[in-house]
């Protein structure tokens, strides 16, 4: 049983070093180059602590190691296919429309390289949790770190902006 306790241990620790540091450890153990949720860190987590408690607990109910190691694949396997499905529904958000050019009208943003008469400078703006860099123009000067808001898309990667404190004040 002690082994069976071991083996749950470690994959219970694979799982807090999983929540620590998440996907870079799949980059440096070169399991994302598998390109499946199958073979990541938090699955093979999972199926390891599952197992190691599941055995632990059918040796605890029946004295017979080769029902406790099956009893430990079986509890594995739905721990890693519950991983599985956990990690592809978090992954499957749908944040396309966050990130199309005209979802950034009337966003807030703020200046980055400072946009001069008649040319182009950088703002970083944020849009449901993406940040993103864009070109920007104005129709005066703006210096570097002001707030500014975008009135208006000129490409996919290019947008105009207003100073913030040209807005009206919506207090009144």
């Amino acid at each position: 049983m002690t082994t069976f306790l071991l083996i749950g241990g470690i994959g219970l620790a694979l799982v807090v070093v999983t929540l620590v540091i998440g996907d870079v450890l799949d980059g440096v153990l070169g399991l994302d180059a598998l390109d499946s949720d199958l073979f990541s860190v938090s699955s093979l987590a999972a199926f390891i602590g599952a197992f190691g408690f599941g055995g632990a607990l059918a040796l605890a109910l029946v004295p017979n190691t080769l029902l406790a190691v099956l009893a430990g694949i079986v509890v594995g396997a739905a721990a890693a296919w519950g991983a599985i499905s956990l990690t592809r529904a978090l992954r499957s958000g749908d944040n396309s429309a966050a990130l199309r050019p005209d979802a950034m009208l009337g966003h807030p943003a703020r200046v980055i390289t400072a946009i001069p008469v008649g040319g182009y400078g950088e703002v970083h703006v944020s849009i449901a949790g993406h940040v993103r860099k864009l070109a920007a123009r104005a129709d005066s000067p703006i210096p570097t770190g002001t707030d500014v808001w975008i009135s208006a898309i000129v490409s996919p990667t290019a947008v105009e902006v207003t100073p913030a404190a040209a807005l009206p004040d919506s207090t009144n």
